[in-house]
């Protein structure tokens, strides 16, 4: 027979979660974490818990979208019919200029 072991209409026995001895249930208090404890293991939940940040802006006043026009230029080598010199967009097939330079290189 332990200390809780008597009867009040009303109420029960329970089990402390932390230390695993009787009480009543009237005795037991309810943990933050959601469980039930004796007086002695029973803690208030720490105020650090509730501190929120502040909402860190970091978004630009204003902005506008980045325009990349890509405007394709034709020299005399790219637009001539040789391999490695013809470029997509620019060459006529069977056409050579003749402002065509095979020592420039790239265009």
């Amino acid at each position: 027979m332990g200390k809780a072991d008597y009867y009040e209409g009303g109420d029960w026995n329970n089990v402390c979660y932390e230390c695993g001895r009787k009480f009543k249930a009237s005795e037991m208090r309810r943990h933050w974490q959601g469980y039930y404890v004796c007086w002695q293991h029973w803690e208030p939940r720490h105020t650090q818990d509730f501190v929120r940040p502040v909402a860190d802006n970091v978004n630009v006043p204003w902005s506008q979208p980045e325009t990349h026009t890509y405007v394709q230029h034709c020299t005399p080598n790219t637009v001539s019919d040789v391999p490695g010199f013809a470029e997509p967009g620019c060459m006529i097939p069977g056409f050579i200029s003749p402002a065509f330079d095979p020592t420039i290189v790239g265009g």
